[in-house]
């Protein structure tokens, strides 16, 4: 299928969207500045991401803020440190204030046009209603990560929608499922390699606006 061809795309909140890694880069800062010593910052969101990744099975209990202080509580404990639950929760609810990428809003208000938007990440249902406003969606057009809308046939039908209707847009080397077309991101991590290893490749969601553009014009 050509790029203009899809009828919705299905965008991961984090790291298309939404600066992850910054944001909790900057929220564990006063952890490390206790750790001491020059930290890398690739180290420390490894650590993050792994062990957040074993706390996933708790997701149901925990909710996605209690993950996140649980493993500010891990990381604490893996750096030999103390850490107060005042302390995790105070990283926990900087899930707020995670910036969108500068290019993200400009994209989707132009992508909104040709496109039906849904949005899959993990937040609380306190942080969704104002990341939706900052994103310009529905808050029905929020899907948790637990969800497999593509799967889903009660939800596609329900939505008027197939699978090859839907293009996903995920971070380059995240794991991927059964869904038919998918749009690689690489920001931030240099080019994407020759030959894209999806139908589309992009380095950017201004990127994707670009392509899309070409497409329009041929």
């Amino acid at each position: 299928m050509g790029l203009i061809d899809y009828r919705a795309l299905l965008i991961d909140c984090d790291e298309a969207l939404v600066d992850r890694d910054s944001g909790v880069w900057t929220a564990l800062l006063p952890l490390l500045v206790s750790r001491g010593g020059h930290p890398d910052k690739d180290q420390v969101l490894a650590e993050y991401r792994e062990v957040l990744h074993a706390l996933y099975p708790r997701f149901a209990e925990l909710g996605f803020s209690g993950m996140l202080c649980f493993a500010h509580r891990q990381l604490a404990e893996r750096w030999g440190l103390n850490a107060s639950w005042e302390e995790g929760m105070s990283f926990a609810r900087s899930v707020a204030a995670w910036s969108l990428f500068e290019d993200a809003p400009g994209a989707m208000l132009y992508l909104r046009k040709f496109y039906r938007l849904l949005v899959q990440g993990d937040r609380d249902a306190e942080d969704r209603g104002p990341l939706c406003e900052r994103l310009g969606i529905n808050a029905d057009d929020f899907i948790s990560l637990a969800d497999a809308p593509l799967q889903d046939a009660n939800w596609l039908s329900a939505n008027a929608l197939v699978p090859g209707d839907i293009l996903h847009i995920t971070r380059a080397g995240a794991r991927r499922g059964s869904e038919n077309d998918v749009c690689l991101i690489s920001r931030d991590r240099g080019r994407q390699p020759t030959p894209c290893s999806a139908q589309y490749c992009i380095n950017s969601m201004a990127d994707l606006v670009t392509q899309h553009q070409l497409s329009l014009r041929r």
